[in-house]
């Protein structure tokens, strides 16, 4: 499953890099790795095929979890490595609870570059199915029905990797297919992803119902529990996906200096945070002020850093002792791309950038002014 345009942070154990690409573990993959490798150790190989050992079991599972992932993550590798072909980056490729994920920094330009994307990875799950069948088969130097046993699981996994990332419905490669056919066909992004991903949502809420029906009436609670977990996220997804391009959309080719504040209302350092508060925060209605000695700017102040302060010392602490001060986490040049300073705004977890020019400030972005220029765009553009 190839991601639209990955913003989370890594929060998970980095491995080694393949063309470039970090590959990673997510701290939840841990949790499908040993629940994987208990159910095939304890409970299918020793089904398939009775009375070996205890540690053959666990052989056979350990060999057969493994593989598996290296089947996910060949999976996503070719996703990415068709992307970067067609000259988009990917940063990183993520293994977590529910399987893979690539984080393409871009959209592709075109339906037919979507297309290519998308179907690079069934198309992966499927070779590497006839892979397994292959050495199943005899055909290669692996008779022991145990190891035989770990490659006829492998084949029908990936056979069925391949197939549910075929459903036509956004995340899923299928998901993207469509959008790739009706990009072509419409002429429109947006209206294409609105499709593929609305389609996803209702196969997420068939995903859900078929869990909560085998909870209830069946008995099956792991597997009913499962199939509800993965709608959920699938729904998730799908929602996120969508409103993920329409943002990338109304930011594109825009400058940080093509909507900044340029009438700035500054405060002195030396302010103590109580005439902060009546003068300036509850005088303007803003959350943030640049601070600016002697025509020098120092950093900025916002509502979030006073809060910090007990409030019997609003009448001794001065805005120069809670200020952010100026650095890179805050400031930016005007010719960042919008997109980019939104999403320095989210890695920093502020609410507002000084736009510099030469060591002058010459403008700010804030969240919420963003936040409010994006509904206009979406509301004048057309689908």
């Amino acid at each position: 499953m190839a991601d639209e345009k990955g913003k989370r942070k890594n929060s998970g154990i980095n491995l080694f890099r393949v063309a470039g690409i970090r590959i990673s573990l997510d701290f939840s993959w841990f949790i499908i790795f040993f629940l994987l490798l208990w159910s095939l150790s304890a409970v299918y190989f020793p089904h398939v095929f009775p009375n070996e050992s205890v540690s053959t079991y666990w052989f056979a599972g350990l060999l057969a979890t493994v593989l598996f992932f290296a089947s996910v993550l060949f999976h996503e590798l070719s996703h990415s490595l068709v992307a970067i072909h067609h000259g988009i980056a990917i940063p990183s490729i993520t293994l977590f609870i529910f399987g893979g994920i690539s984080q393409l920094s871009e959209d592709a330009k075109d339906p037919k570059t979507e297309f290519k994307i998308a179907i690079a990875g069934p198309l992966s799950s499927f070779v590497l199915a006839g892979l397994f069948w292959v050495l199943k088969s005899g055909m290669a130097p692996f008779n022991e029905p145990v190891i035989q046993s770990v490659f006829s699981y492998l084949m029908w996994v990936n056979i069925a990797l391949g197939a549910f990332n075929l459903i036509p419905g956004f995340p899923l490669d299928g998901g993207r297919v469509l959008r790739a056919f009706w990009w072509w066909k419409k002429g429109s992004l947006k209206r294409a992803t609105r499709l593929a991903s609305d389609i996803g949502k209702s196969f997420a809420i068939f995903l859900i119902i078929m869990g909560g029906f085998q909870v209830l009436f069946m008995g099956a609670l792991i597997s009913g529990l499962w199939f509800v977990f993965i709608g959920l996220f699938l729904r998730s997804v799908a929602q996120a996906g969508y409103q993920d391009m329409v943002l990338r959309r109304s930011l594109e080719n825009v400058l940080a200096r093509d909507v900044m504040v340029e009438d700035i209302v500054s405060v002195n350092e030396n302010l103590p945070l109580s005439s902060l508060i009546r003068d300036y925060f509850l005088h303007y209605g803003y959350k943030g002020f640049p601070v600016v000695e002697d025509g020098r700017t120092k950093g900025v102040v916002s509502l979030f850093e006073v809060k910090k302060v007990p409030e019997d010392q609003y009448g001794e602490r001065t805005v120069g002792q809670v200020m952010e001060p100026l650095s890179a986490k805050v400031a930016i040049p005007p010719e960042t791309p919008l997109s980019e300073a939104l999403a320095k705004m989210k890695r920093e977890g502020v609410g507002r950038l000084l736009i510099m020019r030469d060591g002058q400030l010459i403008g700010m972005v804030t969240k919420d002014g963003l936040m409010r220029f994006i509904e206009i765009k979406q509301v004048l553009e057309p689908d």
